[in-house]
């Protein structure tokens, strides 16, 4: 007898279908990477081929000046090159503002200076300095109608607030006075060695200093000078007040003569004078007459 087949029945029926199932699958997968992939090529080609017009339309609700949108390349750069100059000049008008700060700094802290003596300081501002010698001497803006005498302590302040000798004033006009420093070889005054209270004379002759540096001669031979003792103003001089500092000690060399034997050595001025653009004068008293 012949078999006869059952109608919807197969051996191979599930194995066909299971085999569609994994081609639609793949066929899915493959499709979906590619929209992917073609995504991915179109944002890349679009950002690199129309910048910067659709990088600058996606940030656009951003910008406060929405008319940027419709500038073309050059317009933009203009822009650009006008800003970039106005940045450029408002760095140089910081710089400017912090450097008037650090003076107006350093200006207070010579109207609230305590000074040792009873003298009265009028501040006065560098008017002209010298080219070939902007250390050794300079202008400033008071003179003699300001009580302002040849003979007077001209000084400043340090980073720390203290007082420090700058130098000496020479000659006076009605509205101006010249001020010779204590790196000027002509100012000739006595200090004292606050460590041991002796007194010497800044710029002897005896022996040159350095460049920068301050001849500081005729001490007493001892062996407690120690390299860093602060010299000192001794107040002998009649406009120049005690105890304002001159500087710092810095070398050590003993002298031989025939007459006596003492040191002479090389101070490091307390003074800056690189930064400075004002300075205080000391107005000086009339000397009490003799009976």
């Amino acid at each position: 007898m012949k078999k006869v087949q059952i109608p919807g029945k197969s051996r191979h029926s599930p194995g066909i279908l299971l085999t569609s199932a994994l081609i639609i699958f793949g066929f899915v997968l493959i499709l979906t990477a590619g929209i992917r992939v073609v995504r991915f090529a179109l944002s890349r080609f679009s950002e690199g081929f129309f910048y910067p017009y659709l990088t600058v339309m996606t940030p656009s609700d951003r910008l406060s000046d929405t008319s940027l949108l419709l500038l073309d390349k050059s317009e933009l750069a203009a822009r650009v090159e006008k800003l970039t100059d106005v940045n450029r000049e408002l760095a140089l008008q910081s710089q400017a503002a912090e450097s008037l700060m650090e003076e107006n700094r350093s200006l207070r802290n010579m109207l609230h200076l305590r000074f040792r003596s009873k003298q009265r300081y009028v501040i006065a501002e560098i008017l002209l300095r010298d080219p070939l010698n902007s250390s050794g001497g300079f202008t400033i803006a008071r003179g003699s109608r300001d009580a302002v005498l040849p003979g007077a302590a001209v000084v400043s302040v340090d980073a720390s607030g203290q007082t420090v000798l700058v130098g000496v004033v020479a000659e006076t006009g009605a509205r101006t006075s010249k001020v010779i420093t204590i790196l000027n070889p002509a100012l000739r005054i006595s200090g004292r060695v606050d460590s041991n209270r002796e007194v010497g004379f800044i710029h002897t002759q005896e022996h040159p200093a350095a460049k920068g540096r301050i001849s500081f001669g005729m001490l007493p031979v001892r062996n407690d000078y120690i390299h860093g003792n602060i010299v000192s103003t001794t107040g002998f001089e009649h406009g120049i007040p005690g105890g304002i500092k001159i500087g710092e000690l810095h070398t050590l060399n003993l002298l031989r003569s025939y007459e006596q034997e003492d040191f002479n050595c090389e101070l490091l001025p307390a003074a800056d004078f690189s930064g400075l653009r004002f300075v205080a004068v000391a107005v000086i008293t009339p000397a009490p007459e003799e009976k």
